[in-house]
């Protein structure tokens, strides 16, 4: 039985759905409908002659040389097919941009039920989150994929939401939109993670000046930072001493054991620039160091004191093998080619945002997918996010960022 167009777009609503109830619940799950959708993909074309789009063709050619010119360079840096196997698999979600866009693009209803299926799995999370945290409020909550990446979400989550809070004209909407913000600080809080907090703090920065950019409305604005100072006071209030300590050194740099989070890091980070300077054009390759040279150049630490035996045994022992901050580590793999990341992170979106801010009338969903990449890119430099699942979640607002841009207007003012 030849599969008709109409069966089709069902199979690939369903595969949509499911990949919003997955999206913060298990990277595995995630992981194994990849080739799900490599498969729909390639049946959209083999079927339904359709091409590859994601709502601009120099960005789709830019993704796909990305592609295609990584996996050599890859294979180049490190001389085997290991980087190359390995930057495949940090690159396995770039598919969902291209399987999601024409689905929205088709029916425009589809990406609430897509965002409306995320929220559900962001619920199970925060289930998760919360009965752990009532069981011992004292010790850092793992969520379900661990204690940073929990964090991370929370994170990101709350910054998208905030800017569909900013752009919102119904006040129950907004208030929700607000309490799911104040739900991703809650969670950032209780897995006392630092990163995804400033995170936070940065992206509704950001977004709040591109508000004032956009559309200037005073009140608007003393609304919306009275609640975020709002929502200040009350953490303060309420977040335990336990935790409000390890916010306050954040920005500590003294090498102590007391701070051995944030010196250890700035050590993983020295250690990075010093692989970078061994192989600055190609890198390494992706995740992947045929001398161990992480190893070997923690091997040279000093141990002149008590801390720095500290420093190195734990660095030795606890087997890292990155710099703790995803831009180290992308020049450390990649060298030159890290710069067609940074257009990916910085330039593209930066870009559009500004060229597009005035000229669309329904700005919910630029200004969230702005917030979330803000978000993404300032934990980028305190954790490793290209090299982990997590890098999944700029693939997804980038793919918002673009639906909002490239929709017509018309149709975005129903979305």
């Amino acid at each position: 039985m030849i599969l008709n167009r109409e069966k089709f777009e069902k199979i690939e609503e369903i595969v949509l759905y499911i990949l919003g109830l997955f999206m913060f619940l298990d990277y595995k799950l995630l992981k194994n409908l990849v080739p799900v959708v490599i498969v729909l993909l390639i049946l959209r074309k083999v079927l339904f002659k359709e091409k590859l789009v994601c709502g601009n063709e120099k960005i789709k050619k830019f993704i796909l040389m990305y592609i295609i010119v990584g996996v050599f360079w890859n294979f180049l840096g490190g001389m085997s097919y290991k980087p190359a196997r390995n930057f495949l698999k940090i690159s396995r979600y770039i598919p969902f941009l291209f399987f999601i866009y024409p689905i929205i693009e088709r029916k425009k209803d589809l990406l609430k039920k897509f965002l409306f299926c995320s929220l559900i799995s962001y619920i199970f999370l925060m289930y998760k989150v919360i009965t752990q945290y009532i069981k011992n409020p004292f010790q850092r909550v793992e969520g379900i994929d661990g204690i940073s990446t929990t964090g991370n979400i929370g994170a990101m989550v709350a910054c998208f939401a905030f800017g569909l809070a900013l752009e919102e004209k119904k006040v129950w909407k907004k208030l929700a939109y607000i309490l799911i913000y104040g739900s991703g600080i809650f969670i950032t809080v209780v897995t006392q993670g630092r990163a995804p907090l400033l995170s936070i703090v940065v992206s509704t920065i950001i977004m709040i000046g591109l508000e004032i950019y956009a559309n200037f409305d005073l009140k608007k604005i003393v609304i919306s930072l009275s609640l975020v100072f709002l929502l200040g006071i009350v953490g303060l209030k309420y977040i335990p001493d336990s935790h409000l300590g390890r916010f306050k050194t954040t920005f500590e740099t003294e090498k102590t054991v007391n701070n051995s989070s944030n010196g250890l890091r700035i050590e993983m980070w020295k250690i990075g620039i010093l692989r970078i300077r061994e192989n600055p054009i190609f890198g390494s390759g992706t995740k992947f160091d045929k001398n161990n040279l992480f190893r070997k150049l923690v091997e040279k630490l000093p141990e002149k004191t008590e801390v720095d035996k500290y420093y190195k045994y734990t660095l030795l022992n606890s087997g890292f093998n990155d710099a703790h901050n995803m831009y180290i580590n992308t020049t450390v793999d990649n060298g030159l080619f890290t710069v067609v990341l940074v257009i990916f992170w910085f330039m593209i979106p930066g870009y559009l945002s500004l060229k597009y801010f005035k000229k669309i009338k329904e700005k919910r969903y630029l200004i969230a997918s702005i917030g979330g990449i803000a978000s993404f890119l300032t934990i980028g430099a305190f954790w490793m996010l290209w090299r982990t699942p997590e890098q999944v979640y700029f693939w997804i607002l980038l793919l918002i960022l673009l639906i909002s841009i490239y929709q017509k207007e018309e149709i975005i003012e129903k979305i």
